[in-house]
């Protein structure tokens, strides 16, 4: 999740096998890439904003922005599996992977978790979410479930699931070698719109089945962005028009929103996923048309994505949680789309101007902290 997309340098292994070798690219900054890094935060802190913005979902209209609006994480996702071969392909060595996940991902997520497992724990929310969730009472039981989970706060779910996700990189390296991630790619993803996303995001195990073949999906676009992007470069528009109307038949026949079940519930096949992937191809395709072009804004927002998405839960959360309610402001009933869209980008602007300040003051130590 935190992948740094780096300048060219010359880290090939002395020896590649015949065919992983026909996997290896030149590698080189991609701004098409990077650019999506930006509008994929900005995404994922939407789908915690909508509440606060007065966005009562109940029109047909409605129902289809949010559904083309929600589940941005597969965005994350996706750019964390290409930059995953992009990055590392190369340079390849397990135990300094996962020990720098472990420090610039899952201990900013323990510290940042903290206070509130102790809120959480002593003056929180009646009935406590551990008891109403879990039925768990003891205190050191408790507060596993919450690091387990990521129930904490709105968003950290993915943390669990996502150092599970590293944990897998070296068989998405066999795969990669073996050229064999686009066959698991599309039978896990199978799996995956019949699975769904878990209750309340508390099944991290759920959610990398759900996720795995997009991150998958990732991966193989890097390895063969050279057949990917001529392809979407051609097809966009169809692909962008079938999305939409995946986003209207679900508002029509299934509702609003990711549709959360248990793992093994039965019921109508997930169209989100489909949808969602349908629009990563369509902004990456649209984002490569400006490859010469370095945007700015984007450029800063890729930069502190992963700090903006660890701190913004702290602003969006205590407005349901400590308020009781996301009607922070009154405008229940008043919002739509673009009062989102606003709350959102004023959201990520204290979030950026927060990550900021932290960068100021603890320097390099800052990364141990909020990832960046």
């Amino acid at each position: 999740m935190d992948e740094k997309i780096t300048q060219p340098q010359d880290n090939t292994p002395p020896s590649q096998t015949a065919s992983a070798a026909k996997d290896i690219k030149p590698k080189k900054f991609l701004n098409s890439i990077n650019h999506f890094r930006g509008i994929a935060i900005i995404f994922i802190v939407m789908a915690h904003c909508y509440r606060p913005a007065g966005w009562e979902i109940e029109t047909f209209a409605d129902k289809a922005w949010f559904n083309l609006m929600m589940n941005g994480t597969v965005f994350f996702v996706f750019i964390s599996g290409f930059l995953f071969h992009h990055v590392f392909y190369n340079r390849w060595d397990y135990k300094k992977y996962m020990k720098s996940k472990t420090k610039f991902v899952f201990l900013p997520y323990l510290l940042l978790s903290l206070p509130w497992i102790v809120w959480h724990l002593t003056v929180g929310t009646e009935p406590a979410l551990h008891v109403l969730y879990a039925d768990i009472t003891a205190p050191a039981e408790a507060a596993s479930w919450y690091v387990i989970t990521g129930r904490t706060l709105t968003a950290y779910w993915y943390i669990p699931m996502g150092m599970m996700l590293f944990a897998l990189s070296p068989w998405v390296m066999y795969l990669i070698k073996k050229q064999h991630v686009m066959y698991w790619a599309v039978a896990l993803l199978a799996i995956a719109v019949m699975v769904h996303r878990p209750i309340s995001n508390l099944n991290a195990i759920q959610s990398l089945v759900y996720f795995l073949p997009v991150y998958l999906l990732g991966v193989w676009g890097s390895a063969h962005r050279d057949k990917l992007f001529p392809f979407i470069d051609k097809y966009w528009i169809p692909m962008f028009i079938s999305a939409i109307a995946l986003a209207l038949v679900q508002a029509q026949f299934f509702g609003a929103g990711v549709l959360n079940k248990s793992p093994f519930e039965m019921t109508v096949p997930d169209l989100m996923l489909p949808q969602k992937l349908l629009l990563t191809l369509v902004i990456l395709a649209i984002l490569n048309k400006f490859e010469h072009i370095s945007i700015a804004p984007l450029q800063k927002l890729a930069e502190v994505s992963f700090a903006i998405y660890f701190i913004h839960p702290w602003l969006t959360t205590p407005w349901w949680m400590i308020y009781d309610s996301p009607d922070l402001f009154g405008l229940a009933g008043k919002g739509n789309i673009f009062t989102t869209l606003i709350v959102t980008l004023i959201v990520v602007a204290i979030s950026y101007m927060i990550a900021v300040l932290i960068k100021k003051l603890l320097s390099k130590r800052s990364r141990y902290l909020i990832g960046w």
